[in-house]
């Protein structure tokens, strides 16, 4: 699980299952449910709020590369229920643990988006290196780190500054794509040298690195900080390293276009996307086999999970949809329109109020 999954749970203890199974409640919709009134009378309150400010929403958000822009998907009805115009290729996007900022990649414009999730709107436009793509976020939400694809370079962003704070050097010729972050280390991937970069954040400096299969995309990092999956699609596989030696602990093969990977809690199963083969794919993480793959799903490019794992969201990048797939069945059931070639996605859910998505 990753640093930002691992936020959403803080004070689980504490959450409320709704029978709807995905909506979040806020103290007053608690109150309306427990004294036996109607749900719609939850609903009208609700949506008295300002449409931007619906912080008791649980969302996904999605780039769109094409149309510049952010489509805020509603998970509860799985429509979108807003956009947010960035600037040109937008990537990825990730947010504060308060949910209040999100971070938007914009390639083409080399920049950063700092967005306001309540007004729906940027605030600010931070100037980084070329092609910035992955990013992650400290757990203080001070620090951003952002990989530029077109060059060998992590740069930082201070977030409360609202401008970069400096650099982590890779080395002449390196190619930054992707990062997962873990404690102190960072793990970039770099899809032109076939490798992966561990790197300690508070020395800046790279402490080894793991040759992997070609074209390594977006890797994932176990929970505790001992494993590293890689799908890379070069080799049309997903890859399992121990990270303290870097020895490869097993391949998956035939997955096509190998882009991107969620793995659920119990640490039982990937869910493995393949771009170039237009699939997704279901790995038994004990056998180290794929189960099941699902085709015609044009460019399926990233993943992410709802709260409970019960559904997949995956943005088909040939299209302007998003998959929806339900993981104890392993089939679509269904796919929502977005913005024209879709990229990443990620989760939007406030910690600790309630709600079982």
């Amino acid at each position: 699980m990753n640093t930002y999954k691992k936020s959403l749970l803080i004070g689980a203890a504490s959450l409320t299952v709704l029978l709807s199974g995905c909506a979040l409640e806020t103290k007053q919709e608690a109150e309306l449910r427990l004294h036996g009134k109607s749900a719609n009378a939850a609903e009208s309150a609700a949506a008295n709020q300002p449409a931007a400010g619906k912080l008791t929403s649980i969302q996904f958000y999605v780039p769109s590369e094409k149309e510049n822009r952010i489509s805020v998907i509603d998970v509860v009805s799985s429509k979108v229920v807003g956009n947010i115009p960035v600037s040109e290729s937008p990537s990825t996007v990730i947010f504060s643990s308060t949910m209040r900022e999100a971070y938007a990649a914009n390639m083409h414009s080399s920049t950063i988006s700092i967005i306001n999730t309540q007004t729906l709107s940027v605030v600010k436009e931070v100037p980084v290196g070329p092609m910035p793509h992955g990013m992650v976020l400290s757990p203080d939400n001070k620090t951003l780190y952002v990989a530029a694809v077109a060059d060998q370079f992590v740069y930082l962003v201070d977030t409360k500054e609202g401008k970069e704070a400096g650099t982590i050097d890779l080395g002449t010729g390196a190619k930054t794509n992707y990062l997962a972050l873990l404690g102190d280390k960072l793990y970039i991937s770099d899809h032109e040298n076939h490798k992966v970069y561990i790197v300690n954040v508070k020395t800046k400096t790279v402490e080894h690195t793991i040759a992997t299969g070609k074209i390594p995309r977006a890797g994932k990092v176990s929970d505790d900080g001992k494993t590293l999956y890689v799908p890379v699609a070069g080799d049309r596989a997903l890859e399992i390293y121990n990270t303290a030696d870097g020895k490869l602990l097993g391949k998956i093969d035939a997955i096509d276009g190998a882009t991107d990977v969620v793995v659920t809690d119990n640490g039982q199963t990937a869910i493995v996307t393949g771009m170039e083969g237009s699939s997704v794919t279901f790995v038994d993480l004990q056998s180290y086999k794929a189960v099941k793959t699902l085709t015609g799903l044009p460019g399926a490019k990233h993943i992410s999970f709802n709260r409970q794992q019960t559904k997949a969201y995956v943005t088909l990048s040939g299209s302007n949809q998003v998959a929806v797939i339900d993981t104890e069945k392993q089939e679509v059931t269904d796919r929502i329109t977005v913005g024209a070639q879709p990229h990443g996605i990620q989760l939007k859910a406030l910690p600790g109020i309630g709600g079982s998505c």
